[in-house]
């Protein structure tokens, strides 16, 4: 077993990218700045060059604001586009959002590398996380996220593990009518950001209530992968793992396929596009979300999502053999790990990542059946088990009534293996 992985390769991918926009939308960000005194341009100019090491391009220009006392303009080696800089006073809404009430705002916009938004997002958190002025939080205005300062020095300055690229939109859920049984609610499943990354938002639109979670776990998947692999045309399947087949549909024939007391009708002021049965007969992908829904298999992962996850499926193996002795064979709950596998030891020949359902368990390793069936491995049969090791895994999973949780939820893991034994 190597740690090796071509990406998508049974996925749908083609050359041309129909779902991509040039120029990407702006990205905001605004930081809170505890001290009572607005910097001047020159005494920003000093912290970032200090914080950078070396000189900085930066000029004064005409704020956007006649009200704002300065705005700037600054290049930075490192940095794929300028950034534009300007001073806000604190509003009354921020206040009560951040609890702050004597400061000031510093004001960033810019455009993200299309290529890789990951790295100039983070840089650009790393830049107000390191830069020497009293920041106290830090708002993504296309996500609506607050960054608090232990937060971003945790997460981009100190970590050696980058960010996720979830970091870089948000999924958003509604769900109507509103009160009632979720049997008889719907769900409207949006993502908000990645217009700044380049790509159309992704939507789910009439997904029955009680595979909402299971949508929110397939849209943000998804959404990662346009990051890495463009987008094919409407209607051709996309692969998104074992049995995973879902396509591509616009706003503007999905909208009508809504029945009455469905959310998502209002209009659109950003390119979207809605994910949809692979073979078009419905307006959200039921027979993906259901296959989700049993646990049986996991959306796949970007490379870059592998490589991060698998180092952090690693250092929590501990709490792996911790959850899959707390489960054991329960109905309601179940653990699976994930092994690259190819059909032979040819280091060039393609990898499929393989999702084991854990059945056993030892003091440093696991027993695995395999969970489904293999689409580029043909030397396995479904059922198959394998004796797993630590440095074989690339990825966990615990599949729960409420959703999926993996290495990086190992406090909302606790919390549920805390309710499972009770």
């Amino acid at each position: 077993m190597k740690n090796e992985f071509d990406l998508l390769e049974f996925a749908g991918i083609s050359d041309e990218r129909p779902w991509e926009i040039s120029p990407p939308a702006p990205t905001d960000l605004r930081a809170v700045v505890s001290n009572e005194q607005i910097m001047t341009v020159e005494e920003i100019g000093k912290s970032i060059a200090s914080f950078i090491g070396e000189t900085i391009e930066a000029e004064e220009i005409e704020p956007p604001d006649e009200e704002l006392p300065w705005a700037m303009r600054v290049r930075i080696v490192g940095l794929p586009s300028d950034i534009i800089l300007w001073a806000e006073p604190l509003s009354e809404a921020i206040k009560e959002t951040t609890g702050i009430q004597t400061g000031w705002i510093l004001a960033l916009q810019t455009i993200l590398h299309n290529g890789d938004p990951l790295t100039h997002f983070s840089n650009l958190m790393r830049l107000l996380g390191g830069v020497d002025m009293p920041i106290e939080s830090v708002c993504d205005v296309p996500t609506g996220r607050w960054f608090t300062k232990e937060i971003i020095e945790t997460v981009f300055v100190h970590d050696d593990i980058e960010p996720p690229e979830e970091v870089l939109w948000i999924t958003r859920l509604v769900e109507e009518p509103e009160g009632g049984d979720p049997e008889d609610r719907w769900a409207w499943i949006t993502t908000h950001g990645l217009t700044r990354c380049g790509r159309a938002e992704l939507e789910m639109l009439g997904v029955p209530a009680v595979l909402s979670s299971e949508a929110v776990h397939l849209v943000d998947g998804l959404a990662a992968l346009t990051l890495e692999t463009p987008l094919p045309p409407i209607g051709q399947p996309i692969s998104l793992g074992s049995e995973l087949l879902v396509s591509l549909l616009e706003c503007e024939r999905a909208i009508p396929m809504l029945r009455d007391g469905m959310p998502g009708r209002e209009g659109r002021n950003t390119p979207s596009i809605v994910i949809s049965s692979h073979d078009e007969t419905s307006v959200y992908p039921h027979d993906a979300l259901t296959i989700l829904q049993m646990g049986e298999t996991a959306v796949m992962k970007t490379l870059r999502s592998t490589n991060r996850r698998a180092t952090l499926a690693k250092s929590k193996w501990t709490l792996l053999l911790k959850a899959a002795k707390n489960i054991g064979t329960s109905e309601h709950a179940t653990c699976l790990a994930q092994v690259p596998w190819s059909n032979n030891e040819d280091e060039n020949s393609p990898r499929e990542y393989l999702w084991f359902r854990i059945v056993e368990i030892s003091t440093d390793t696991i027993t695995g059946e395999l969970a489904h069936k293999p689409a580029l491995v043909t030397s396995l049969e479904e059922g198959h088990r394998e004796e797993i090791i630590k440095a074989d895994i690339t990825d966990w999973v615990v599949m729960t009534p409420v959703g999926p949780m993996g290495p990086g939820d190992a406090e909302a893991i606790d919390d549920f293996l805390d309710q499972f034994k009770n």
